[in-house]
């Protein structure tokens, strides 16, 4: 795991060392983005179409039904190994989210294991049940310079070899679940976070230079014109120099007709230093004047392994600011957790043991202050 500002984490160096099995120790349709170019899409991904097998209908006072009457998509990470081992994981994603994303099996070290051979066994998966309870998806990442399989991993290819298994990995994976995701996160991580430019580790800056960036997205608009397209990364929710450098770096790519409508913001904070909402506000307010919307991917707070009652409503004060503050941006609507509950989170593994209990539910899913406050801010 790389050296980042206190704030922020990232799940790299977990995923690294413990794999995807250490994670287990109506719907509101999203606008097409504001007219920029030729090349935005000409009109929302279309809402799944409802399955047979149907759930009823969510009680009133849960999450997911707050949410959609406030037109907001609330969703969190699907941990498919919690999903097929666990009866009360699945009871309580259907009730209470209305999106899923999943939290590791769209990564290309799974689902394209091998060079050329793709599995969508496990996100199949998270699919069906999401158009069985009619949930929207989204998906994440199509390129990362990590979480890869051991042919890429540490390879730097000629750069035509390189830009055409880029191409194959997106346009078989967009084809593949076309229609069905509400918004791709296209590169994750990219931008360096000691300093000016893109982060120059991975097979992708290594075999074709910067311009990948540009690469890419033009291929993923051409694998399915009507997709919505995000860049996501961390350690930049509020306002911060990482921040800054994307703000500019984006408006940049815009100017040059590259097609990007969106902007993941992690969210992955710390109790004692997350940024202020004031600005989050600021921030998502300058992006949201490039013509971009800006989705809240990856929330969680950390709580000191040894947390109080009164650490838990401090936790609870931050999931509300966040929705507060989403609900009042021009165009912020979707919330995503990294989990729901702590029996499966990723947080006591990649902090050591140092921190834990940073999602809304405990590990008997029960809700805490934070589930409170979320419904709170939705009412």
């Amino acid at each position: 795991m790389h050296p980042i500002p206190p704030p922020y984490l990232t799940r790299r160096g977990f995923i690294k060392t413990t794999g995807a099995a250490g994670l287990v120790a109506g719907m509101p349709m999203l606008a097409a983005p504001e007219a920029r170019s030729e090349s935005a899409p000409a009109q929302a991904v279309a809402e799944p179409a409802h399955s047979s097998s149907a759930s009823p209908q969510p009680a009133a006072d849960t999450l997911r039904a707050l949410a959609s009457k406030k037109g907001l998509l609330l969703g969190t990470a699907f941990c498919h190994e919690a999903f097929r081992n666990d009866p009360g994981y699945g009871g309580v994603l259907a009730r209470e989210f209305n999106c899923l994303v999943a939290e590791n099996s769209m990564k290309l070290c799974d689902i394209q294991p091998e060079r050329g051979a793709f599995d969508f066994t496990v996100p199949d998966a998270m699919m069906t049940f999401a158009a069985a309870h009619d949930m929207q998806a989204r998906a994440v990442p199509l390129v990362w310079h990590d979480a890869l399989p051991p042919w890429a991993e540490g390879k730097t290819f000629p750069r035509q070899e390189a830009l055409a298994i880029l191409r194959e990995h997106i346009f078989t994976v967009m084809k593949h679940f076309r229609g069905r995701i509400c918004a791709w996160d296209v590169l994750n991580e990219g931008l360096s976070d000691s300093g000016p430019g893109l982060r120059e580790e991975g097979p992708w800056f290594h075999s074709i230079g910067s311009n990948y960036v540009e690469e890419i997205y033009h291929l993923a608009h051409e694998a399915d014109p009507q997709a919505l397209l995000f860049y996501n990364d961390y350690a930049m929710d509020g306002m911060s120099d990482k921040a800054d450098r994307c703000y500019l770096w984006l408006k940049e790519l815009l100017a040059r007709g590259v097609p990007i409508h969106g902007v993941g913001l992690q969210y992955h904070v710390k109790l004692e230093q997350h940024p202020d909402p004031a600005d989050v506000t600021r921030n998502i307010r300058r992006l949201n004047d490039l013509g971009l919307s800006v989705h809240i991917t990856e929330l969680d707070v950390w709580l000191p392994a040894q947390s109080t009652a009164e650490h838990l409503h401090q936790q609870a004060a931050v999931y509300r600011g966040v929705i507060e503050t989403a609900l009042a941006a021009r165009k912020c609507p979707v919330v995503m957790l990294w989990g729901f509950t702590d029996r499966y989170s990723w947080v006591p593994g990649t902090s050591g043991g140092t921190y834990d209990q940073a999602l809304i539910f405990d590990s008997d899913y029960h809700p805490k202050p934070a589930y409170a406050a979320i419904a709170a801010a939705l009412s």
